[in-house]
Parts: C-alpha cells; structure tokens; sequence
C-alpha cells in the first residue's frame, strides 16, 4: 500500500480567502461504535444495519515509530463498487477523519501522460500547493513560490496554483473527527473510480496529516455488491446553514442517516460535513467549531499538549447534494453536539441530551 497525500476539492475562492486572512494579520482502542449485528427484529426498533453482506474497508490512522509520520493503512485498496462502511480505527491520541474524494478523469488522463502514479500525481499538485497555501497565513513559516516552481509559475497577487480539475473532484464522505485511541464506522455509496483517502487534520507545527503521509488512493471497480444500504434508527437532515435531529433520542447502539439535503460553499471552501462530539470538560459546542476551521492557524491542530476536542465520536465528511451517509454510534446518556466544519461564525452546530432510559433494541 502506497501513501502520501491530498484536501477538498472546493477551491475556486481560495486566493480571496488567503489574501483576506494574510491582511487581517499583516495504542489500545475504546471503541465508540459496536460492531455486532442487528439489536432487534422489531418495525419500531429495527436497530442499525447489519455489516454480514456489506463491504467494509479498515482504515488504520497510526503514526510513525518516532511520531512524526502519520499513515493510513488500509485493509483493502480495492474494492467493489456498492455500500461501503468505513471503519476507522484512530491507534493515536491524536483526532483524525477519513475524508474520500473521487479523482476525475482529468486527473487521471494527465498522470498516464505524465507517466507518474496517480496518488503522486495528486499528492503534487494539490497536497503540496494547499501546504503552502497553509504556510502562508501561518506567522514565522515560510512559504517560498519558488517551492512550486517545478510545478506551477506562482503569482503571488492571485495565489492560481491549483490545477483546473481540482473543482472537479468529488467529495464522497467517510468517518468524521474521531478522537484519540477510538473507533467510528460511515457507511456511503460509492460508484466505480479511483479515489482520494485522507485526513488533513494539522500537526503541532501547522502541516495537514495528509502532507505528512495520511492519505491512500483506493480503487473502486466492478458492478455494485450485495451489499445492502442501512436501516436507520435516527436521522440528521443537513440544510442551508442548519442541523437538524429527530428530537427524541434513547441511549444505545444507532445507525444515523445522515441527509445531505443542501450543499454551500463557505469562505473556508468547505461544504456541509456533520461530527458528532459529546460535550464534557471545557469544550462546548462553539468553541468546537471554532477549533475545526482549518484556515485558523491554530485551526484543526491536533497534537501533544494541543489535542483539541477529545471526545470526537465519528461523523460524516462533505458530500454533494442528495446524498445520504450512515454512522453508527453507541450513544450512552449524557449531553452531545452535532458540529459541522463550516466557520463558526455561520454557527452550524445542534445539541441534544440522551436520557436514562431503556436503550435502543432493548439493550
């Protein structure tokens, strides 16, 4: 298994946002999600899906032996075409995501010609520029033009280093923030193609986890297995600028549709993703989506002495309109948030409470 590294695709406003922001400057797992099968039969309770006929693909985040390279290792690299569940098992204290994003032909026709890989191909011209786009708002990094330079002729008044095919590349999803030493499990649906598996979470020095080693290409072929789309127990319907849950929730093993129902564009080039985070210590629901914007230079860090969030429990990265993700989450009774990653200004985040009571499927 190869990996190295990439970002989201939605990048048509990045030179606006970063001139912007440079001038207003001048492992043991605790698993979050049980993997067992079915809780009850019952129409009212059919509990989350079952995994026995589905495809499901590992996705190990570790670090290096010295910790300063961050991996995925993935159980399979390819796959069939169909529902998919991602299992993502965080062997670091750090929090990562698995976010997946499908390369467009355009992409791929350029590395055949250019005789390259095509996770190098990737890793090159979208990893690279968007690690140097996060140099520059961050104070005391360099970021010389001329690092790109075998790639791109860098205009410093527009920032245009991405190639054209970036806006092309589609976002598909994947486990949301997951903390230190936990599990969680996103379920999508994914056509035949090859695409992008990364986390661009930040280590304690501002580089994206991808830039570092966390990404893996994956291949996606074939006709669609039998793998049959899940049954949810509760739904999270995502709209322009708003969150919105069922309003009575009992504690136990759930299987959440997530809806993307709406798609924007925000000022930080993210669409609509939602992470589920339960609300304990100092972190409450704003100072979490404070901490998820990556533009911030203090912004999605996640490393020794600067975790950020630890109670991450999964969710659903960026989708495009109409589509539907599932998570399976373990809730126990207490105070939780679902946050989306879009700036906290929008302020795009809805707490609930799982009372006491008796649990999903008679558990």
């Amino acid at each position: 298994m190869t990996t190295r590294t990439p970002f989201n695709p939605m990048v048509r406003s990045l030179a606006v946002a970063i001139v912007a922001l440079m001038t207003l400057a001048a492992c043991d797992r605790q698993p979050v999600v049980g993997p067992e099968q079915v809780v009850s039969e019952r129409p009212d309770h059919a509990g989350p899906a079952t995994i026995s006929n589905a495809n499901v693909v590992e996705v190990i985040a570790r670090h290096g032996d010295d910790g300063s390279d961050y991996v995925f290792d993935l159980s399979d690299d390819v796959i069939p075409a169909g529902w998919t569940t991602f299992e993502l098992d965080n062997h670091s204290s750090s929090t990562h995501f698995v976010y997946l994003a499908r390369v467009p032909q355009y992409t791929i026709d350029e590395a055949i010609e250019a005789e390259e890989e095509l996770l190098d191909y990737w890793y090159e011209h979208v990893t690279r520029p968007f690690q140097w786009a996060m140099d520059v708002l961050i104070p005391g990094k360099e970021a010389d033009p001329d690092d790109l330079s075998d790639i791109f002729t860098v205009d410093p008044a527009t920032f245009d280093i991405f190639p054209f095919w970036l806006d092309f590349a589609t976002p598909m999803g994947g486990p949301g923030f997951t903390g230190g030493h936990l599990t969680s499990r996103t379920t999508v649906n994914l056509d035949a193609g090859y695409y992008i598996v990364e986390c661009y979470v930040k280590n304690a020095e501002g580089d994206f986890h991808s830039y570092d080693g966390m990404i893996a290409l994956l291949k996606v072929e074939g006709a669609p297995s039998n793998a049959n789309e899940p049954r949810p127990t509760m739904h999270v319907n995502l709209t322009e600028g708003q969150i919105e849950v069922d309003e009575e929730i009992r504690p136990g093993l759930h299987t959440v549709a997530v809806h993307f129902e709406e798609q924007s564009e925000y000022s930080h080039l993210l669409g609509h993703d939602v992470h589920l985070v339960r609300l304990d210590g100092d972190w409450d629901a704003e100072s979490t989506a404070e901490w998820m914007n990556w533009m911030l230079p203090e912004g999605l860090v996640s490393a020794s002495g600067m975790r950020g969030p630890s109670t991450f429990m999964g969710g659903a990265q960026a989708m495009t309109q109409g589509n539907t993700a599932y998570v399976t989450v373990r809730l126990e009774p207490g105070e939780y948030a679902w946050v989306s990653e879009v700036p906290s200004e929008v302020g795009m985040w809805e707490t609930f409470t799982v009372p006491f009571g008796n649990p999903t499927g008679g558990r």
